[in-house]
């Protein structure tokens, strides 16, 4: 339990200075970097939507890695992935002798407090979030595919998020590797009502129309990645992410109304492998 304590503080401060869960497409930077070695370490800087659905984009500095063990096991601190603000710690606990990963997974969701938008700033504010779940990956020697299942722990939300990850690689050279990526997420009922629903209260602050949102899958979307090697140390990365926002999160009032359904991340990132 302390141990638990620990890693869920350690995210929590990473995501609060940093202001890094939103460390845009770094699930798919994590994987795309899979170089051999110890593993490799990053900082990021970009433009990410200020919530979930917004059309306002916030600048982000995002630090992100993976340390490989021997043995094929791994643990990587990263990102979702989406059009969420949330930070990923992943432990693969199997090794080397089979193309399966497994192990679990640890989340801190930002919250969503003080917002360009107006009208979504006047709603309640929705604090930070800890999640804990578990993720199942097959790798070959080009492509990877993933599925992520996370709970809230902390009560914040109360509800649970299950992803679906896929990502192929282009390598051109020694030097240069690109890499096209693609993911599905669908979220529980609590999910959806917490960062989608309007109740009544929420409306009579912000002027939005009362709306409830349903479970369902809430996005889906592509990224394009790209990792330059300047040497065996030092490298330069950089990730386009687009997310279109579906059912009852894409029409939401503070998506439809005052948001947009399509999210667009975008950010560049100097790597150091060791």
């Amino acid at each position: 339990m302390n141990t638990y304590k620990s890693i869920s503080a350690g995210i929590l401060i990473l995501a609060g200075t940093w202001q890094a869960s939103t460390a845009l497409a770094m699930s798919e930077l994590g994987e795309e970097l899979d170089v051999k070695g110890n593993g490799f370490v990053g900082l990021a800087v970009g433009s990410v939507p200020d919530y979930e659905g917004s059309d306002n984009s916030d600048p982000i500095i995002a630090p992100f890695g993976r340390y490989n063990w021997q043995s094929g096991r791994y643990i990587t601190l990263g990102g979702t992935g989406n059009a969420e603000r949330a930070a990923r710690l992943k432990l693969n606990v199997l090794t080397k002798e089979t193309p399966w990963e497994f192990g679990p997974v640890l989340q801190y969701r930002l919250e969503r407090n003080d917002v360009d938008n107006n009208q979504v700033d006047a709603m309640k504010k929705v604090d930070g979030a800890t999640e804990a779940g578990a993720f199942l990956g097959w790798k070959a020697e080009h492509l990877s595919l993933s599925t992520t299942w996370v709970a809230d722990v902390s009560d914040e939300h109360s509800g649970n998020v299950w992803y679906l990850n896929g990502l192929y690689k282009f390598p051109v050279s020694e030097q240069f590797l690109w890499a096209l990526g693609a993911h599905l997420t669908w979220a529980s009922d609590d999910y959806m009502e917490t960062y989608f629903g309007v109740d009544s209260q929420d409306s009579a602050r912000s002027g939005l129309p009362t709306y409830k949102a349903s479970s369902d899958f809430k996005d889906t979307g592509l990224s394009l990645i790209g990792h330059y090697k300047f040497n065996k140390a030092w490298g330069l990365a950089g990730v386009l992410n687009y997310t279109r926002m579906l059912n009852d999160a894409k029409d939401s009032p503070v998506v439809d109304d005052v948001g947009d359904k399509d999210q667009v991340k975008a950010v560049l990132a100097v790597t150091y492998t060791f």
